[in-house]
C-alpha cells in the first residue's frame, strides 16, 4: 500500500508534490515525512510557525500557500519572481549532487488568468529562466486536457503542454506510465472529496531525459489519504546524474 511505500534509498533524486488541502505546516508535512523526499511541494499548507532553513513559504494568507522542502543534501533559495507573474509560479534555485530550477505552481481561479492559463502565461514570462537550465515543475495546476474546451486554444492544457514540450520538458507521470493526457488511471484529486469524482490535475513536469530515468511514479492511495486531504500526493523517483 502506497503509505507505507519507502522510496529506494539507493535512487539519486525523490520528489513530491502534494496539495494538503489546509492545516498546520508541522502536522500536515508529517503526513511525507516517512517517504523520505529530497524535494517536496505543499499547496494549501499553512506557514511554518518558526522559521526552517530547509523550507521556503509562499503566500497571501499565512494559513493556506506554497512551500518547498528540502532534504540535505539539497538546499533551496528563491528566485526573483517577475513583476505581475500569475500566482502560484514560484521559481526556486534548488543546489545539491542536482541543480535545477523549481517552479513551485499551484494555480489558483480567482486571477486575471486563471488556472492553466496562469500556468501558460507564466511558462511564456519566465521563457528566458527555462532556457537557462535544467528545469522542473510540480504542484497543482487545476488543469487536464478534458477541460480543454472551456479554455481559448492558446493557453488551455494541450496549449500549455506545447510550451513545456518546447522546452524538453514532459509529464513524468505520462511519459513513465505510458498514459495520454486526459485518460488518467489514477486520479490525483477527487472533487468534494467523493471517490465517484476523481481527476487528475497534479503533475510533475521534467526534462525529457531525466524522465527516461523515472523508476517509480506512484500516486497515493484513495482510502490512505482520504482523511487529509481532497487531493493525493504524487511521488516521483529519479535517477539524475550529479
Amino acid at each position: 500500500m502506497l503509505s507505507q511505500l519507502k522510496f529506494n534509498p539507493n535512487t539519486q533524486m525523490r520528489l513530491v508534490t502534494w496539495n494538503a488541502c489546509k492545516g498546520q505546516y508541522l502536522s500536515k508535512s508529517a503526513h511525507l515525512a516517512a517517504h523520505n523526499a529530497d524535494i517536496a511541494v505543499i499547496q494549501e499548507i499553512a506557514k511554518p510557525r518558526e522559521k526552517l532553513s530547509n523550507v521556503l513559504w509562499f503566500g497571501e494568507n499565512e494559513n493556506q500557500g506554497v512551500a518547498i522542502i528540502a532534504k540535505d543534501p539539497y538546499t533551496i533559495e528563491p528566485l526573483i519572481e517577475l513583476p505581475n507573474a500569475p500566482k502560484y509560479f514560484v521559481p526556486i534555485k534548488v543546489n545539491g549532487p542536482t541543480n535545477f530550477t523549481l517552479f513551485a505552481v499551484w494555480t489558483l481561479g480567482a486571477q486575471p488568468h486563471r488556472y492553466v492559463r496562469a500556468a501558460s502565461v507564466a511558462i511564456d514570462m519566465y521563457d528566458d529562466l527555462f532556457a537557462a537550465g535544467q528545469t522542473v515543475l510540480m504542484g497543482d495546476f487545476n488543469s487536464n486536457a478534458i477541460w480543454d474546451t472551456d479554455h481559448p486554444k492558446d493557453v488551455n492544457h494541450s496549449a500549455m503542454l506545447r510550451r513545456l514540450e518546447r522546452h524538453g520538458l514532459v509529464s513524468a507521470y505520462h511519459h513513465h506510465l505510458e498514459e495520454e493526457h486526459g485518460s488518467e488511471k489514477q486520479p490525483t484529486f477527487y472533487y468534494q472529496w467523493n471517490e465517484a469524482k476523481p481527476f487528475h490535475i497534479d503533475y510533475c513536469f521534467m526534462p525529457r531525459t531525466w524522465a527516461t530515468k523515472v523508476s517509480r511514479v506512484e500516486v497515493g492511495d484513495f482510502e490512505a489519504w482520504r482523511e487529509r486531504s481532497d487531493h493525493r500526493p504524487l511521488f516521483v523517483e529519479v535517477a539524475v546524474e550529479a
